[in-house]
Parts: structure tokens; C-alpha cells; sequence
């Protein structure tokens, strides 16, 4: 295996930073998203922001 330059190795730690963060913070978000989007399923009521807050 190739040895990876200091600045190389800096790089992949800030790549890898950046995308524990991207995860960490966007799954959520993307499954309300995927959720809504899809909407209920059939004889369900639709889904709402208020319902999510109240329920």
C-alpha cells in the first residue's frame, strides 16, 4: 500500500469529517422528506407538520 502524504492524509480526515456531519445531521431531515413525499398509506390520514409535533 502507498504511504499517503501529511497533506493527503489531512485531506481524507477533512473529507471524512465533513461526511460524519452530512450523516449525522441530514438522515432525519431526508427521512421526513422521503416520507412526506410518499405520503400515507392507503385509509390513512396524510400526514402533517402538526401532527408530527402533537403525536
Amino acid at each position: 500500500m502507498p504511504e499517503l502524504s501529511k497533506e493527503s492524509k489531512q485531506r481524507l480526515q477533512k473529507v471524512f469529517k465533513c461526511g460524519q456531519f452530512t450523516i449525522r445531521w441530514g438522515f432525519i431531515p431526508i427521512v421526513l422528506y422521503l416520507g412526506f413525499k410518499r405520503g400515507a398509506d392507503p385509509g390513512m390520514p396524510e400526514p402533517t407538520i402538526l401532527s408530527l409535533l402533537w403525536g
